[in-house]
């Protein structure tokens, strides 16, 4: 299905061809995607394909890296392809934070959670405490909920850092993600295309490595 978005390109031939004074944030665009693939991975690039989340969690435990390094890294590609994909709706203010806590803890030898470091990104329909909770909706749009839902709850539990709210056809209802009040999301492998829906924002966001889950 074709999407309202008209650009040809893939994400990361758009990126390299920013201006620079269009740039929001100061980048050296592959560098980052390059980066966060090299210390969220073990094996040669031969390897079959593992668990991020596992990869992630144990590259922690081994001290190969920080949970602030890698939440640096994730923050910088995301917030250099969210002007071409529009995954996120809303992106949280407490990253680094939450990294710093992980990094406490490891450095405290205590037991981290099985999502520990893990960058989650949660469709919008779906209520949180510290973030905007919009249902895709100019209704909700400051519409702040007074608690956590059962399963941001949990992932909080497990370690895990909610990174934002992705985008999503109003209310749930659509399947290209265009409905949304906000914005259209793109598909990061054909941005002349949708990445389906309701969920859209969801899986343009992992597709693009904004996030791992």
């Amino acid at each position: 299905m074709q999407s309202t978005v008209h650009n040809p390109s893939f994400l990361l031939r758009q990126c390299c061809r920013f201006p620079p004074k269009r740039r929001r944030f100061h980048s050296s665009t592959p560098i980052f995607l390059s980066q966060l693939q090299t210390l969220t991975s073990t094996e040669a690039p031969s390897s079959p394909p593992q668990s991020q989340i596992l990869i992630i969690r144990d590259n922690l435990i081994q001290r190969r890296t920080t949970a602030v390094e890698l939440a640096e890294l994730a923050l910088n590609w995301l917030r250099l392809a969210e002007p071409l994909i529009h995954s996120f709706i809303s992106v949280s203010e407490t990253v680094l934070g939450e990294a710093e806590e992980i990094d406490a803890k490891i450095a405290r030898n205590e037991d981290l959670g099985p999502l520990a470091g893990v960058f989650v990104g949660v469709k919008d329909n779906i209520c949180t405490s510290d973030m905007p909770s919009t249902g895709g909706s100019r209704i909700l749009e400051n519409y702040r909920p007074p608690f956590d839902a059962a399963a941001m709850k949990r992932v909080k539990d497990c370690g895990g850092i909610i990174v934002g709210k992705t985008n999503l056809d109003e209310f749930g209802m659509g399947s290209t993600t265009e409905g949304s009040a906000f914005q259209v999301t793109a598909n990061p492998w054909d941005m002349s295309r949708v990445p389906g829906g309701s969920s859209g924002g969801s899986a343009a966001a992992v597709s693009a490595r904004q996030c791992a889950v």
